[in-house]
């Protein structure tokens, strides 16, 4: 099974959704597993900064705890 069978994107949306965010083309000889992986990873890259945060946390600390882990995402820490 590969990714792109779990995420259901098709190549063509990735290319129409890259080419509004960065204005280049993904290239015809690019595996559609790494394109959607790429254009995944620039999506998860756009978070926000906690609300609150206690004085004694750190802030990257903070930060780091509210992102949320992907199902297939064996290589995080």
């Amino acid at each position: 099974m590969s990714e792109m069978d779990v995420n259901e994107t098709t190549l063509e949306e990735i290319d129409d959704a890259l080419s509004g965010e960065i204005g280049t083309e993904i290239d015809v000889e690019t595996p559609e597993a790494d394109a959607a992986e790429q254009h995944r990873s620039m999506q998860e890259e756009r978070f926000a900064w906690p609300d609150r945060i206690p004085l004694d946390a750190d802030p990257a600390d903070a930060a780091d705890q509210t992102r949320e882990v992907g199902i297939d995402e064996d290589d995080y820490r």
